[in-house]
């Protein structure tokens, strides 16, 4: 049976510093949280925050981790892609520090990627498709960048506006929603 999770972290706005500083690696021999731990936390928060990717500065914490789903969700420590491979794909994504803003954006459809898992030891995977793509979004937050940079103006102030006109819809909904329940 699965322990209820208990919020412990906000994301931290999107203009906050520590999302545009690259992220020392994690050291896991003089480390002052338990890499088990910080990944049990991020996986939830992941989860909780309704993403399927999570890099730890977004949640303030200055660790070279990132949670993403699978089968099952992992985490990745320290984090590099080693090759990519095949065309690049151009896909709507969204991201946890923007909420709601979704931009088209290209990258690598295969890569291989090296990473450490919770305890330490080394790990080399290939990613396609969704999971190559989440992978490159979170190592980009690690490296102090995120996915608006690189986009086109253009494209960056449309998708701002669809984001605002989402937001605004979603606010009238939650007012509606509040009345209803005090009507009751």
């Amino acid at each position: 049976m699965k322990k209820d999770f208990k919020k412990k972290y906000k994301l931290v706005d999107a203009n906050d510093s520590i999302l545009n500083t690259p992220l020392n690696k994690f050291d896991f021999n003089n480390s002052d949280i338990d890499p088990k731990e910080l990944a049990t936390e991020l996986l939830d928060h992941m989860r909780h925050f309704g993403g399927i990717g999570l890099s730890a500065n977004q949640l303030g914490l200055p660790y070279r981790v990132f949670a993403m789903e699978g089968d099952p969700g992992f985490v990745c420590f320290n984090p590099v892609i080693t090759a990519s491979d095949g065309e690049e794909i151009m896909l709507e994504e969204g991201c946890l520090s923007f909420p709601g803003l979704f931009l088209q954006k290209k990258r690598a459809a295969i890569i291989r990627a090296r990473f450490q898992d919770p305890f330490g030891n080394v790990c080399v995977k290939k990613f396609s498709g969704m999971s190559a793509r989440i992978f490159q979004h979170e190592l980009e937050h690690m490296d102090g960048e995120n996915f608006l940079q690189g986009m086109g103006e253009f494209a960056v102030r449309r998708a701002k506006e669809k984001q605002r006109k989402l937001l605004e819809k979603l606010r009238r909904q939650n007012k509606k929603l509040v009345r209803q329940h005090k009507n009751k």
